[in-house]
């Protein structure tokens, strides 16, 4: 589908990003309000209620429709708006190009699990740092509101539950987040600054910045800074998406895993590792990036031969 006649954001990346940026607070006020609207139509019950009612268990699949459906008004729509109003082709402008070699994905899948590894030791750096103990109160008070968010929300009983939190908790999130983060913020903040380093680590800031957790702003913001490099190389948003949902969807059957047990549960919630291994990590990160680089160069290269 072109869009040669729509080019309302062919302007300048300023005022591109500040129109996004305006956009995405309009629809996630709008997200909100419609996602509340119809659980509590869903549920018979006031919208004030739905902020004690959804974290009961019996209601996961309701607070689970909830968070997807809010996720792609208020990350999903700026996206799509900002591609549609650009020349060119809405699925290219997306970030929605083929790829080039099918060893991206073995590489992709490769990362995921380091990134994980080193997701992990970055906890530990993490609770290693002095910090207030006013601030280390919030943040804990912070961090536990996370938890019993997640684990209501995570509440399956079922190979079926367990499906349903993969589609709404891992796949949905995985591409709406990414065509925001890597696929609109990041591609505009290069655009701005014509340096993509820099793009990459202001959008992997802001990407940890919006889960609103201090113990793992460290962990996400490394994977936002892998997501981004990971996009700048191959320049499809497919590869992003594929490693943020495998990030989530190892999450998600992890707690369905130990569903039984309590003490497994909070367990696999706090899963910090020694930094050493952090270190292994970075290693290997650095060793795959490179591999994916050169598989990317190679296959543009043969192309244009």
């Amino acid at each position: 589908m072109e869009t040669s006649q729509r080019s309302l954001f062919n302007m300048n990346p300023p005022m591109r990003l500040a129109l996004f940026l305006g956009a995405t607070g309009i629809c996630m006020i709008l997200g909100a309000l419609l996602s509340f609207s119809l659980v509590a139509a869903m549920l018979h019950i006031g919208i004030n209620d739905i902020q004690k009612i959804i974290l009961e268990p019996e209601y996961a699949s309701t607070a689970q429709f909830a968070n997807a459906l809010a996720s792609i008004i208020a990350f999903g729509l700026p996206s799509i708006a900002v591609a549609y109003f650009t020349k060119g082709n809405l699925a290219k402008n997306m970030g929605f190009i083929p790829l080039k070699s099918i060893q991206q994905l073995g590489l992709v899948i490769l990362l995921a699990f380091a990134g994980l590894v080193l997701s992990g030791a970055l906890g530990s750096v993490t609770e290693k740092i002095p910090i207030p103990i006013a601030f280390k109160n919030w943040a804990d008070g912070l961090e536990a509101q996370y938890k019993k968010a997640l684990v209501s929300m995570t509440q399956m009983r079922s190979v079926v539950d367990l499906m349903y939190a993969l589609l709404a908790v891992a796949i949905v999130p995985a591409i709406v987040e990414e065509l925001y983060f890597r696929g609109t913020l990041q591609k505009t903040l290069k655009d701005w600054t014509g340096k993509p380093i820099v793009a990459i680590i202001v959008t992997a800031l802001f990407f940890s910045a919006i889960h609103f957790s201090y113990y793992g702003f460290l962990s996400r913001m490394a994977l936002g800074i892998l997501l981004g490099l990971i996009y700048e190389f191959t320049k499809t948003i497919w590869l992003p998406i594929l490693l943020h949902f495998i990030n989530n969807g190892i999450a998600i059957v992890t707690l369905y895993a130990v569903r039984n047990n309590p003490a497994s549960i909070e367990k696999a919630m706090d899963d910090n590792l020694p930094i050493y291994w952090g270190l292994l990590a970075l290693v290997t990160i650095y060793v795959l990036l490179i591999k994916l680089q050169k598989i990317n160069d190679h296959a543009g290269l043969e192309k244009s031969v």
